[in-house]
């Protein structure tokens, strides 16, 4: 079983990517994305599922995984931002106050990028 590598459907998803890409990119490799995910997302863990033999679907770590590193190209500011700065824009008050977060909001809601399970209920 040593050096086997499992398949399971979940490594065919996109936040399996993400993952391989943070474990690749970190110089701390699974330890440090494992820490920088947080409690339920440890280095044992991890190690399972890039190996494709964790027992289950990780629902949790995927969450997570996509919470923490995945990216979008903002067409609006122009750079990189965080899935979590999409939801933040998103599920927080119209900022009737300030012109540019205000068009920046109208940006997010039009935006192709703005992942699917962030779009707002009417």
């Amino acid at each position: 079983m040593s050096g086997e590598r499992f398949s399971r459907t979940y490594m065919r998803e996109r936040w399996f990517g993400v993952l391989e890409k943070a474990v690749a990119d970190d110089p701390r490799g699974i330890q440090g994305v494992a820490d920088r995910l947080g409690d339920g997302c440890g280095r044992s863990a991890l190690s399972l599922i890039l190996s494709g033999a964790y027992p289950a679907q990780p629902v949790k770590v995927s969450r997570r995984v996509l919470e923490v590193y995945d990216c979008y190209r903002c067409p609006y500011l122009g750079h990189d931002v965080r899935a979590d700065f999409c939801a933040k824009i998103q599920r927080g008050p119209v900022p009737t106050w300030d012109p540019a977060a205000l068009d920046l909001r109208r940006a997010c809601q039009r935006c192709e990028q703005r992942p699917k399970h962030q779009e707002m209920k009417s």
